[in-house]
């Protein structure tokens, strides 16, 4: 006799928690690990008649806890960055823009936290115009004009140490963006190519659409093969995705990838896993993204450079869900993937016959209660590289308008 049993078993996994935070225009935000348990994040909130200033939050990844961060009491700034220095303390950088446009000044100032307290401001450059910068914790790596104009004819490439000593300097035209780690990097030229470079001996060569991640790790991808490739490692990423992003972790890697949707998946072992899809179908083309892991838990921050609204995406690596509070003034939409497994058994053989994975979407609705108040003008040059601009009009300082070329994971 043949015994036939049918077995639908369903697994949800942890809910996925995405919050529009802001409603106003942003210029850029920044995030870092505190330890196992927090994440530090910071943004710049652009609001007409207000100097921008900086906002923060400490986000428990245990409980899904937002608490206000303090923030170094400074204005018009730009470009948040958080870097881990050597000795394990956290350093926040920023841009100070000075003056009224055309007689602009815009240069790098930097705090250091001890005992949950920023320190006073440092001066890391004195004059001219940054038109870019990136750190490693140890080195910055600056594009500076010296001219208010933001022509890009004039352009130096600057090493400091992190307290603003002048290590290297290099006259290199024409750059628009840059990314390095331990003294190598890559330039973003404004006609749209790319190049190495070596900031030890200046040495210069092509590069091929090859990027350095936070932690110095080289990373490519190929939107039409859909591969990408991380320190000669290559994953297949399913789907219709412009760009991707990894944040290592432990032994793998949680990449989030966007074009007409933002995912996240999770790379271990050599195999890979979607996580949840971070926001419904539209247009996400346009990102700069960037996240960490601490504990058991993703936290993926996002721009969206065309409508400048930034997202924070929480993401339970361990299944388990978080609902975020002490937020408000967000959207929140929660996505739960859901494996559906329908099992045949046929006398003593097992054979599972499908397994297929949905989603469950819940949107929570808060009040919002800000308004748009940046103008933000998009243009895509002759190379196809977007460049956006941002205008930030300011009443205390007349106004002041700020040339933003985004981070590569946004052109």
């Amino acid at each position: 006799m043949v015994v036939l049993a049918l077995l639908s078993h369903v697994a949800v996994a942890g809910t996925v928690v995405t919050i529009n935070l802001t409603n106003t225009g942003v210029n850029d935000y920044t995030l870092a690990p505190v330890n196992d348990t927090t994440v530090l994040l910071y943004y710049a909130p652009v609001t007409f008649g207000i100097a921008p200033s900086l906002e923060g939050y400490y986000i428990n990844v245990a409980n899904c806890q937002f608490t206000q961060a303090p923030a170094p009491p400074v204005a018009n700034v730009a470009e948040p960055e958080l870097v881990r220095l050597p000795n394990g303390s956290l350093a926040l950088m920023w841009l100070r823009i000075y003056g009224s446009y055309p007689n602009v000044s815009i240069i790098i100032q930097e705090s250091v936290l001890n005992n949950g307290h920023w320190g006073s401001p440092i001066n890391i450059t004195h004059n001219g115009v940054i038109a870019g910068y990136t750190s490693d914790g140890e080195y910055i790596y600056i594009i500076h004009e010296p001219e208010p104009s933001l022509s890009y004819s004039n352009t130096q490439v600057i090493v400091t140490t992190m307290n603003g000593v002048i290590v290297k300097t290099f006259n290199i035209p024409y750059v628009a963006g840059i990314d390095a780690y331990n003294m190598t990097g890559v330039l973003l030229l404004t006609n749209g190519s790319m190049a190495f470079i070596n900031f030890r001996n200046g040495t210069i060569k092509p590069d091929n659409g090859i990027w350095v991640t936070r932690n110095g790790e080289y990373l490519s991808y190929n939107p039409y093969s859909h591969i990408l490739t991380v320190n000669g490692l290559r994953i297949t990423i399913p789907g219709n995705y412009t760009d991707v992003y990894p944040i290592q972790f432990n032994n793998g890697y949680v990449i989030v990838a966007w074009g007409s949707i933002v995912s996240a998946f999770k790379w271990v072992g050599g195999s890979l896993t979607l996580l949840a899809n971070l926001t419904g179908t539209g247009n996400w083309a346009y990102l700069e993204v960037n996240g960490v892991v601490t504990g058991d838990t993703a936290v993926i921050a996002f721009l969206d450079t065309y409508r400048m609204r930034l997202y924070i995406s929480i993401i339970p690596l361990n299944g388990e869900s978080c609902t975020p509070s002490g937020i408000s003034g967000a959207v929140t939409t929660t996505v739960a993937p859901v494996t559906v497994t329908t099992t045949i058994t046929v006398g003593n053989t097992t054979t599972i016959t499908r397994t297929t994975t949905v989603y469950v979407n819940t949107t929570i609705t808060v009040p919002v209660n800000r308004t748009v108040t940046a103008t933000v003008v998009h243009y895509v040059p002759a190379s196809g590289v977007p460049i956006i601009i941002v205008a930030v009009i300011v009443a205390i300082v007349a106004v002041v308008v700020f040339l933003v070329t985004r981070r590569h994971y946004a052109w």
